[in-house]
């Protein structure tokens, strides 16, 4: 055989070497690839953290001019319906350069709600804006319309099961600022009432959006008892112990627009973070309005804005009476290093 036709047949490569540069190249993209998944998930986690920042920035712009924080949760003080109360989010739109958007909004209408209310407010309320939007959350409810993954925090309080009713003893409250009708008391909220200081209390976190298929909404707990309790680590072990349930979670994250707990207006700080919620449709709408917890899907904890602007984020480990006193602005406990 000739020198010239040996060099010929050995032009190629043979299978074995072949399958060797496969495999190297299945190895390097194996380690490649959760790299590149972590840092797209850093991104994220910065972009989720600045989306906080900018609704802390609001939050405090809206303070200046108003000289309390918006309203977030209770009943339209127009139209005297809770179902037509908007929330928070909607008050602080020109706080966020969305004068405009502000400006169509019927405040003698319902806000717009996929499920049930329409009318005149679909145009300005229907929008899903990324400021609301942690990116970490690609789950979505009523074909992602007006949905949203921050809340206010309420507190940590306990409430009436069988009534629905929340329990309110002036030391567990958050800063959702609650206006009266139906028999609530209004209960403005102002930086002087934050006697627990703004760096010592939760504002707002983010949560998971509850819609059909999520990794909650087949943990979400049937609260059916009876009784009350204003102690938030009795209420949380009596929520654990209950059976699963799918009832109206799917409503969660659906409209940034009203200020429907269920809908994701607010959170408490009776489950720990991630923790799975309790909440009840078969009973009462109302049921479990306090134990909708912090979650995320940045792994090992949750984000959350404390009063004075900044963000920390708060890992699941954390000591539940810790969580539970940063989630109170005027508990006056004293609060160690989280």
């Amino acid at each position: 055989m000739s020198f010239v036709n040996k060099v010929l047949r050995r032009s190629g490569f043979t299978l074995i070497e072949l399958l060797v540069v496969i495999a190297i190249i299945a190895v390097l993209v194996a380690l490649l690839l959760p790299a590149v998944q972590q840092a797209r998930e850093a991104a994220r986690r910065s972009q989720c953290k600045n989306n906080l920042k900018q609704i802390g920035l609001a939050m405090h712009n809206y303070h200046d001019q108003h000289k309390c924080f918006p309203i977030s949760v209770g009943w339209n003080q127009i139209t005297g319906e809770r179902q037509g109360a908007f929330s928070d989010k909607v008050f602080m739109l020109p706080q966020m350069d969305r004068q405009a958007q502000y400006n169509q909004i019927n405040f003698n209408d319902f806000p717009y709600e996929p499920n049930w209310f329409g009318g005149s407010n679909v145009k300005a309320l229907s929008q899903q804006l990324p400021v609301f939007n942690c990116p970490s959350m690609t789950y979505k409810c009523n074909n992602g319309k007006s949905n949203h993954s921050y809340s206010i925090n309420m507190g940590a309080q306990g409430q009436y099961p069988t009534q629905g009713v929340t329990v309110r003893d002036g030391r567990n409250d958050g800063f959702a600022c609650y206006v009266g009708g139906g028999g609530d008391s209004s209960a403005l909220v102002t930086v002087a009432d934050v006697i627990d200081g703004t760096s010592n209390s939760v504002a707002y976190s983010e949560f998971i959006v509850d819609g059909t298929g999520t990794p909650f909404a087949q943990q979400v707990k049937d609260w059916a008892g009876d009784g009350w309790t204003q102690n938030p680590a009795a209420l949380r072990q009596a929520c654990m112990a209950q059976n699963n349930d799918d009832g109206r979670q799917n409503f969660r994250g659906g409209s940034w627009a009203w200020s429907w707990t269920a809908c994701g207006a607010s959170y408490a700080h009776v489950m720990g973070p991630n923790e799975n919620p309790c909440y009840n449709t078969s009973f009462s709408d109302w049921l479990g309005n306090t134990l909708q917890p912090a979650s995320s899907l940045h792994a090992g904890g949750v984000q959350v804005l404390m009063g004075d602007g900044s963000v920390r984020f708060i890992t699941n480990s954390i000591n539940y009476q810790t969580w539970v006193a940063i989630g109170t602005r005027n508990g006056q406990e004293t609060v160690s290093d989280f």
